[in-house]
């Protein structure tokens, strides 16, 4: 299946809480080409919603201090103490309204349907499933990639698309075995990619460095799921998708800066980073020099 081919999950969630919230998100994945899921942050004073649903699956990690919460969901009514770190969850097409008592900081992770039902075909052999709501709870993984997003959207911008492709794959797995009725456990795979693939993956890589490359187009190129094949692809390489375009890219630029033929602000370009302070960023970490610096070693 070609990338073009691929269901578009990607339509613009920028702020997709727009008769929920009054206020504008500060930060939101809207206006990039994250597929299948989005990102908000929020800082909201004390206040409440509208009842409200959407066609999204909600994660709410609240990032600042503690606030007492109070939720109807359904026929339901909940009260709870939103500690720092805590986590949210509501199922799409759930009818709820929320009340908090001080200044809210949250990050708000909207995943699609399409996404978890394409994993939930894979995991559980079946797209009849269904998610669990949650008021708060404690999940260090959700957390830590909440926050691994946060990080890589505010410092790459559209440039994030790899790893947020990546870890919206994961989140949809940790989701579908932890909070929905259909858990199962998941099988595990060692020896990593058999070496064709191995190198059908990597020629795809170098072929694309220029690109903004996509998982499922990878994962499809292969003929295998998305979740499997980051976990196979890190057995065989030590490291992520994500990770190892980001080495093969700095490497490319290297090799371009040492012919002398093309300027910095160029060699980023052709090497498929967003822009010159995006290639300084990641060569220094790569190679402890910037890429001017490089020259004159």
């Amino acid at each position: 299946m070609s990338d073009e081919e691929i269901p578009n999950m990607s339509a613009n969630l920028d702020n997709a809480f727009p008769q929920v919230f009054s206020q504008p998100s500060m930060l939101s994945s809207g206006t990039t080409m994250w597929r299948g899921m989005s990102l908000e942050q929020h800082c909201l004073p004390p206040g409440e919603t509208p009842e409200y649903s959407l066609e999204q699956f909600v994660i709410t990690i609240n990032l600042g201090q503690s606030f007492q919460v109070e939720r109807t969901l359904g026929k339901r009514w909940q009260t709870g103490l939103m500690f720092t770190g805590a986590v949210g969850l509501c199922p799409m097409y759930t009818s709820q309204a929320i009340r908090w008592d001080r200044d809210a900081n949250v990050l708000l992770l909207n995943l699609e349907h399409e996404l978890l039902t394409c994993n939930a075909v894979e995991l559980l052999d079946t797209d009849q499933y269904e998610m669990l709501p949650h008021l708060i709870t404690q999940d260090i993984l959700i957390h830590q990639i909440a926050l691994g997003l946060k990080t890589q959207l505010r410092t790459n911008g559209s440039g994030s698309r790899l790893y947020a492709e990546s870890a919206a794959t994961f989140l949809a797995v940790h989701l579908l075995q932890n909070y929905s009725n259909r858990q199962s456990s998941i099988p595990e795979y060692a020896g990593g990619l058999p070496q064709q693939q191995l190198k059908k993956a990597v020629d795809y890589i170098q072929d694309n460095l220029a690109q903004e490359i996509s998982l499922d187009a990878i994962a499809n190129y292969l003929g295998i799921s998305s979740y499997y094949f980051c976990r196979l692809f890190k057995q065989s390489t030590g490291l992520t998708p994500h990770q190892y375009v980001i080495q093969q890219r700095v490497e490319r630029a290297k090799q371009l800066l040492l012919k002398g033929e093309m300027s910095i602000a160029d060699v980023a370009q052709v090497c498929g980073f967003a822009h010159q302070s995006h290639l300084n960023r990641h060569f220094k970490r790569f190679t402890g020099v910037t890429p001017k610096n490089f020259l004159n070693l």
